[in-house]
């Protein structure tokens, strides 16, 4: 590590700085407080139904009350999509955003999403306490997600860095342009087994497995700064 003058750590955002199972629940939660009174119910017992259901939003959708009143999947998932989620960012993240940013690494948001369902996670966890604005990169708002090199380069062109990191939870798109532009790929591993995307490298060619694994995000103190 000696010699290295700037480390750039970029992040994916969900199932990696937080657990996107959380964003999930608290948007049932919206759709709930919204859509009870035409479902006939209260939000706790809507919220239970959808949380038992295979799909949540199709047994919302199949309540006489609800096809009554016209509501739409298009009604449900702008609600879903738009609404401000109860978050809290966890303590290990925080931890680790924060010795990163207190020893000089710049810090950085790579995700893909919608401008205003990621940007009011962002806002909910309140990320931008430890990542400069100009530094989160968000599909919609790029014109290119994680599968193309685009977001990749376009961090490189914001910010000069001797050495670029990318810290990620999923194969399919998280490491693949890191590890073709030279950068330093990590993968936070699935220790609970709840993330959609698997990490059975098996299942995927070599050039999207990560070159690094960790546990915890509070290990990259200690795998990219300099002693």
């Amino acid at each position: 590590m000696k010699g290295i003058r700037k480390i750039c750590i970029a992040f994916d955002l969900d199932d990696t700085l937080y657990k996107e199972r959380d964003y999930v629940m608290t948007g049932r939660r919206a759709v709930a407080d919204r859509f009870s009174g035409p479902a006939g119910m209260c939000a706790d017992r809507l919220c239970g139904l959808m949380d038992q259901a295979p799909d949540a939003f199709d047994a919302l959708l199949a309540l006489p009350g609800i096809g009554d009143a016209g509501i739409t999947i298009d009604d449900v998932l702008s609600v879903y999509r738009s609404h401000m989620p109860e978050l809290t960012l966890p303590a290990n993240t925080a931890e680790a955003l924060g010795r990163l940013k207190s020893r000089g690494a710049v810090l950085a948001i790579i995700t893909d999403g919608r401008s205003l369902t990621q940007r009011n996670k962002i806002k909910a966890l309140g990320l931008e306490d430890y990542i400069p604005a100009a530094n989160i990169l968000i599909s919609e708002e790029v014109g290119d997600d994680k599968l193309s090199p685009r977001p990749f380069r376009d961090l490189m062109d914001r910010v000069a860095a001797d050495r670029y990191y990318m810290v990620g939870d999923n194969p399919v798109k998280d490491f693949y342009h890191p590890n073709l532009l030279g950068w330093t790929s990590i993968m936070l591993c699935d220790t609970e087994g709840v993330n959609v995307p698997s990490q059975d490298l098996g299942d995927y060619e070599p050039d999207r497995w990560p070159q690094i694994f960790i546990d915890k995000l509070t290990q990259l103190h200690e795998l990219c700064l300099p002693h």
